[in-house]
């Protein structure tokens, strides 16, 4: 009889940066070749999470306090091309930890249909779009297609749940004159609209100034899930916090953008620009954190495959596995591994890995959007355990999801294996 044990508690692993794979960063700087396409110059910028800088400039990054405190930190990783030698500290400035050289990472929202090719995008009037201006008191306005936005004058404005289109322009200044939305998205697009930015157009921009402030949540379902700032990937305007100014919001999605914090704080939970900023003085402050969601993994307690004699081949089903991602990314992906001990008999006799094989199968049960692939999907692809083997994975999904299966394990129980009750650990990764 052999009895397999995964262990309760959850086990991660990082995914190891490639070359040619889309950024996963939690904040990614795009532009390939940006002299200081990362800049604290004063200021801080705090990821939780890695930062990964494109450019292959020879000072693609800086942290320079030569008017007050400097800092660019993440809690994993800083790195990119031009690392480490092309990352400058200059007068007291830092990073933190010390940048790593990695490859470049692809914009990892290519796929990310744009309005209004999305089911999220509002319907296209007739030009010209609504202008939409307020001075004083307090508006609620439905999502759609506009050319210009503009608070001023301490004045109060509310966006309804949905996407925002914005040809011209977002401006919010002065202080008291707020910005706020629950289940929003904001559309950075040109004049030219529905048609494209063309490549080197600056369309709408986003302003915040002079102590206004900005308080967005994103939508948690369809494509645009857990982003509150997208561009056109060809919009060169900027997204500007300034003044004094204050802004809170979920994702930046914002490719040839540049995303400055001048004298203000700016936090979202994930930023992905072609360049970003701080500056003006050292209370400057960019913090990228993701959403405090988790992604886990549960497996069943024990489980028994039976038995066999020497030279037998026994399988069976494990019982199901499921993974639970609570994130709410867009894009969201993970992929689940599966991994063996040897088997341990009581007689002393071990079973190497070597003789176990894996199958997941389709999955039995999923929620939420994007490709569900199983590592084995049939008997006939079931792979040895000599190794770590995929077990499931998901890409291109949007928001929460998870994912079931049943996998079958194989045992080939070796001619020279004595009788006695076999033991292994049998864990289940995600990452």
């Amino acid at each position: 009889m052999l009895l397999l044990a995964p262990p309760a508690g959850l086990v991660t692993s990082a995914p190891a940066a490639q070359a040619a794979t889309p950024c996963t960063a939690t904040l990614c700087v795009l532009d390939p070749s940006a002299k200081d396409a990362l800049r604290a110059q004063p200021g801080t910028i705090s990821v939780t999470g890695a930062i990964l800088v494109n450019s292959t400039s020879s000072e693609a990054a800086l942290a320079s306090g030569e008017s007050g405190t400097a800092l660019i930190s993440a809690t994993t990783t800083i790195g990119g091309p031009a690392a480490p030698a092309g990352f400058a500290a200059k007068n007291t400035g830092a990073f933190s930890p010390a940048p790593v050289n990695q490859p470049a990472g692809t914009d990892p929202y290519a796929s990310l249909p744009l309005c209004p090719g999305d089911a999220a995008c509002p319907a296209t009037p007739t030009p010209p779009f609504a202008n939409v201006t307020l001075t004083t008191g307090s508006r609620t306005i439905n999502p759609g297609v506009y050319d210009t936005i503009t608070v001023s004058g301490g004045a109060r404005l509310t966006l309804a749940a949905g996407t925002f289109v914005v040809t011209g322009g977002v401006t919010v200044t002065g202080t008291g004159s707020q910005l706020t939305g629950s289940g929003v998205a904001i559309y950075l697009g040109c004049s030219t609209y529905p048609t494209p930015c063309g490549p080197t157009v600056s369309g709408a921009a986003f302003t915040a100034d002079a102590g206004a402030s900005v308080a967005l949540t994103a939508p948690t379902t369809g494509d645009y899930a857990g982003l509150s700032l997208i561009a056109d990937r060809s919009n060169k305007a900027t997204i500007r916090i300034s003044g004094s100014s204050s802004a809170t919001a979920a994702g930046v999605y914002a490719a040839a953008v540049r995303l400055t914090v001048s004298v203000s704080t700016a936090t979202f939970t994930r930023v992905v620009v072609g360049t970003a900023e701080t500056t003006g003085s050292q209370s400057a402050r960019l913090t990228a954190a993701p959403p405090p969601g988790s992604l886990s993994i549960t497996v069943p307690a024990t489980a028994s495959i039976g038995s066999g004699s020497p030279g037998v081949t026994v399988s069976r089903s494990i019982g199901a596995v499921t993974v639970t991602d609570q994130r709410a990314l867009s894009p969201a992906a993970w992929t689940a591994t599966v991994s063996i001990t040897d088997f341990t008999g009581t007689s002393g006799f071990t079973v190497t890995k070597g003789n176990a094989s894996y199958w997941s199968g389709p999955a039995t049960a999923t929620t939420g959007s994007g490709t569900f692939t199983p590592g084995q999907a049939t008997a006939a692809q079931a792979q040895p355990l000599s190794q770590t083997q995929t077990a499931f994975s998901l890409r291109g999904g949007s928001g929460t999801n998870s994912a079931t299966w049943r996998p079958t394990l194989v045992i080939t129980v070796p001619l020279s294996a004595v009788a006695g009750t076999y033991t292994a650990i049998l864990t289940h990764s995600v990452a």
